[in-house]
């Protein structure tokens, strides 16, 4: 049997960021979607919500979804949905379920977190 899915959520001066670790899949998705669910809906000033998947070794294509639905409920709320998603099995289900071509992907979380424009001041 694999490892259960561990998920924590933490906030930072701009974002709530969801962190997952293991295995996703139908069996085990319910706590991911309910915390990323969560974080979109919090009534709070952050405008981004991060989903780091560099430790979730699989995404299923039923599960993958999920982060579609996030971003438009990110999006009602006024919040931008980024994942953090290294290259890998993980990335290419996103390619496969076609996630990846409208949720906002990065390399990694720290990427992710940073401003898409930055100032020059």
């Amino acid at each position: 049997m694999p490892p259960p899915l561990e998920v924590t959520t933490r906030s930072t001066r701009s974002a709530v960021v969801v962190t997952a670790a293991g295995r996703i899949d139908l069996l085990t998705e319910q706590p991911w979607r309910e915390q990323i669910e969560d974080a979109c809906a919090e009534d709070s000033v952050k405008a981004l919500v991060v989903v780091d998947l560099a430790r979730v070794t699989y995404l299923s294509v039923g599960a993958a979804p999920l982060l579609l639905r996030a971003h438009y409920h990110c999006l009602h709320r006024g919040r931008r949905l980024r994942v953090a998603v290294p290259p890998g099995p993980v990335l290419g289900t996103m390619q496969l379920t076609g996630v990846a071509e409208t949720v906002a992907l990065f390399r990694d979380l720290d990427s992710a977190l940073r401003p898409m424009v930055q100032s020059s001041w």
